[in-house]
């Protein structure tokens, strides 16, 4: 069966693989105009004719707010200016290994002694280098300015035990600052526990009566 064949034939799908798999299926859902939970957020600002490709279909995609705190009020803020989104992420070092933009760096990873800036730039640019670690770029690139505008900064350190993430948000409507630290899924490092639970919490949101938040 083809991957457009299984989704014609799914009423509702569920992509939990990585950015690539959902850069690819992502049309194939729109134009079969069929609903979408999609937690490999990195691959949707990847697919460059988005938006139009919406516009076109009857179906739905949804990104949860992952391991971060802050989507909502971001969300809010978009009838202001906002001048300003960044996150800074810190990371074990282990949770790294792996990522193509270490690969070149894999011994200069394991020298790493102390508190250390591996990464500085957009959401844009780490989706792509870091394509399983920092998918919560690429959801407040889609809340809030675009993956070119979204700041990142990422931190390791053999002293780290768990994954953080802090948002700053500035415009007209003042300041918002946010802060999550999350204990990596055992099942994978390279995500957070909390992640898990806001995929099966929006999943509870798309078929509950009730809806809570922005």
């Amino acid at each position: 069966m083809s991957v457009k064949e299984l989704v014609e034939k799914s009423d509702f799908i569920i992509e939990a693989a990585c950015p690539d798999v959902a850069k690819a299926i992502i049309p194939k859902i729109l134009q079969c105009h069929k609903q979408a939970l999609i937690l490999s957020v990195g691959g949707v600002i990847q697919i460059k004719n988005l938006e139009r490709l919406l516009q076109k279909s009857r179906g739905c995609i949804y990104i949860p707010s992952g391991a971060i705190a802050g989507v909502d009020a971001l969300l809010a803020c978009k009838g202001a200016s906002i001048k300003r989104v960044r996150i800074t992420t810190r990371k074990p070092v282990r949770s790294l290994l792996g990522a193509p933009f270490m690969k070149k760096a894999k011994n200069e990873l394991n020298k790493i002694r102390k508190t250390t800036l591996i990464f500085e730039g957009t959401a844009e640019q780490a989706v792509r280098y870091f394509p399983q670690n920092i998918n919560v770029a690429a959801t407040l690139s889609l809340a809030g300015v675009g993956s070119k505008r979204t700041l990142v900064r990422i931190y390791t350190s053999p002293t780290y035990r768990f994954n953080s993430h802090e948002i700053e948000i500035e415009g007209d409507f003042g300041r918002i600052h946010s802060k999550v630290t999350n204990i990596p899924s055992e099942e994978n490092p390279k995500t957070s526990a909390l992640a898990i639970g806001s995929a099966i919490a929006t999943l509870g949101k798309i078929f509950s009566r009730l809806k809570v938040g922005t």
